[in-house]
């Protein structure tokens, strides 16, 4: 099982299980090796290499901010229909701020910005997590971006965007 994290503290990894429990060592081997083989390197790569092909543009970036904000204070009938958001307030404050002034991942001169980089300031933001969800929120964090993408790919319907 191997983690990686880059200077950025951009966590990926070849498996994730945010609960394992196990009774027995031969159960710990059998999880370990169906994490091995369920994994797809070819797969995961291939994802992120497309985030850098769909763009945002301040408008959506803004309406999206504006969402994530709102995502906390939602009912929870709302919520549930919705794709989960982790990521707090002051950490949603970090990404709009990081938008502007970070060196290596802020918007493009044009105003827009790629999906890699959006990424990468959700990871970044949650640098400040407790080490007992940071992994968690990283995980939901590609996921949330995933669903992004979907949504400009597809041209359809997502909630933080419209």
């Amino acid at each position: 099982f191997k983690n990686t994290v880059c200077t950025n503290l951009c966590v990926w990894s070849d498996g994730f299980y945010g609960d394992l429990k196990v009774k027995s060592l031969g159960q710990l081997k059998g999880c370990i090796r169906d994490l091995f083989e369920r994994y797809q390197v070819q797969y995961q790569m291939n994802q992120m290499s497309k985030l850098v092909d769909y763009n945002l543009t301040e408008q959506q970036f803004a309406t999206l901010i504006g969402k994530c904000r709102m995502y906390q204070h939602l009912p929870h009938s709302l919520k549930i229909e919705l794709p989960q958001l982790c990521l707090g307030d002051s950490q949603i404050g970090t990404v709009c701020r990081d938008f502007y002034k970070d060196d290596s991942f802020c918007r493009n001169e044009d105003g827009t910005i790629n999906l890699w980089r959006l990424y990468n300031l959700f990871t970044g933001a949650n640098k400040s997590s407790y080490i007992d969800n940071f992994l968690d929120r990283n995980v939901q964090s590609y996921h949330f971006i995933e669903q992004i993408r979907f949504a400009l790919k597809e041209r359809a319907q997502n909630w933080y965007l419209n």
